[in-house]
């Protein structure tokens, strides 16, 4: 972190979050799924507002990178094993005061995680009974216990989020997605604020991240 501060001196700290995508197999249609993280009710900001895995890069991160296994893990329970690409430029955020202004750039990454990797090295092996390559990775998948999206053990931390989505790209873009998974009934749609309805609107933490999750969409493949 102080490298990149040192080479960047119009930013004071640095901060990074993950997109991280739900493999094809597991959704039908064949749309790809997002992560997206509902912050608790409890904290002292941005409460009840949706965000991406990811947080802010401390001293003892040896880099971005560290930082970034380190945030998905903390706040998901998932580990990272594969970079794909960075998505976007880099945002900027701005806090503090008057006397001690904070100018922090954060940076997302588009990565894979372990509980949804292949454990074959070189690929899945393709099964049998497979006709298509969808099909092999299909079988594969349940053959690790995964067959739908609720497979996938994504745990938060309830003291910093309150539940978890995996959201579509209509859902991102129109603005417009279901209660966090993970919570049922009358009590988890008070927390997220939306009383008994059944959907209610995606607010982000920061609105610039909208535009980094269709980014994401647009350069991912099933």
């Amino acid at each position: 972190m102080t490298t990149y501060l040192t080479n960047h001196p119009s930013f004071s700290a640095l901060a990074v979050s993950a997109c991280i995508f739900a493999p094809a197999p597991l959704f039908t249609p064949l749309t790809p799924r997002l992560l997206l993280l509902h912050r608790a009710q409890t904290e002292s900001s941005f409460r009840n507002l949706w965000e991406l895995p990811g947080g802010g890069v401390e001293a003892t991160d040896p880099t971005l990178l560290h930082a970034l296994a380190r945030e998905v893990f903390e706040e998901t329970g998932l580990h990272l094993t594969r970079f794909v690409r960075q998505v976007g430029q880099g945002e900027v955020l701005t806090g503090g005061n008057e006397r001690t202004p904070i100018r922090c750039q954060r940076l997302s990454f588009a990565i894979e995680v372990a509980e949804m990797g292949d454990p074959v090295p070189g690929g899945l092996r393709p099964l049998v009974s497979a006709e298509t390559p969808m099909d092999a990775e299909r079988e594969g998948m349940a053959a690790r216990g995964l067959s739908t999206l609720e497979d996938i053990r994504v745990v938060v931390d309830p003291a910093e989020h309150q539940g978890f989505r995996w959201v579509s790209e209509a859902e991102v873009r129109d603005a417009t997605c279901l209660v966090a998974s993970g919570e049922t009934g009358y009590f988890a749609k008070k927390r997220a604020g939306w009383g008994n309805n059944e959907q209610g609107e995606v607010k982000l933490v920061f609105e610039d991240q909208r535009q980094v999750m269709l980014e994401a969409f647009a350069k991912h493949t099933i």
